[in-house]
């Protein structure tokens, strides 16, 4: 990734351009960045993989059919998953503000990809600076456009339930059933089931099945069968796995597959 303290868009000098600068990484799996922010915001996709971006309340997750927007100054932390290619466009602070100041993820489509594209060095060679500028007045509509996605789920943040939240989001396959994974935490199961609704809006049960559905994708974008993750999550059938995902996402697995 390009070094921060030597970064281009830190410079709050007057030569701010440009106003989007890409590069394109292949990050090794399972590579990460603890938490740490940046002044200027940052949109990222995947070319290829997955990996999850995580806030001080909410975890994201990035597959190619999305991109990830990250504004100046929030804390964020990144893990990758396996067969990675990510592109990240950093954005010039001033132009990040007209994007908008939340993390969102939205919904890729071929212009987005074509525009984001033509951020890299390499696309922009020879090209006028007004013929820039209308590129990237283009990419700033369509990202304020873009709808958005719900490959997210909220972290609770009481520590008796914020360690083996963040085990199951990290392995949800693992857990047998919604009794043996409350039975781990240091609290009664009234107790529990209260500050699930209280901190992440669900009950326990509905906040494994979403973790368990981003886990799902992450692995699909690495290019596994639908079958075999179905059955890692727990699912009898792949027609039992697919139900749930469309009930959540409202889009089939396949549509996720590398």
């Amino acid at each position: 990734m390009t070094n921060l303290e030597h970064h281009p868009l830190s410079d709050r000098g007057e030569m701010l351009k440009p106003r989007y600068l890409g590069e394109t990484i292949r990050p090794r799996s399972g590579e990460s960045y603890d938490w740490h922010t940046h002044d200027f915001g940052q949109l990222i996709s995947a070319a290829s993989g997955s990996m999850y971006v995580g806030t001080p309340g909410r975890v994201l997750l990035l597959s190619p059919a999305m991109a990830v927007w990250i504004p100046p100054d929030v804390e964020h932390w990144m893990r990758y998953g396996s067969n990675n290619e990510m592109r990240y466009v950093d954005v010039w602070q001033d132009e990040a503000e007209k994007i908008g100041a939340e993390c969102r993820i939205m919904a890729m489509t071929p212009l987005l990809s074509a525009l984001i594209s033509e951020t890299m060095p390499d696309n922009g060679t020879g090209r006028a600076n007004d013929h820039n500028d209308a590129l990237y007045d283009l990419l700033r509509h369509e990202l304020v456009a873009a709808p958005d996605v719900p490959l997210s789920i909220a972290m609770p943040q009481d520590h008796r339930i914020r360690i083996f939240a963040e085990a199951a989001l990290e392995d949800p396959g693992a857990v047998e059933s919604v009794d043996s994974w409350l039975a781990q935490a240091p609290a009664s199961r009234k107790t529990i089931e209260r500050l699930f609704v209280t901190e992440t809006g669900m009950p326990p049960a509905r906040w494994l099945r979403h973790a368990r559905v981003l886990h799902a994708i992450s692995r699909l974008a690495a290019g596994e069968k639908v079958s075999s993750v179905a059955f890692d999550m727990g699912y009898a059938s792949s027609s039992a796995f697919s139900y749930t995902f469309r009930r959540i996402l409202g889009r089939s697995p396949t549509d996720f597959c590398a």
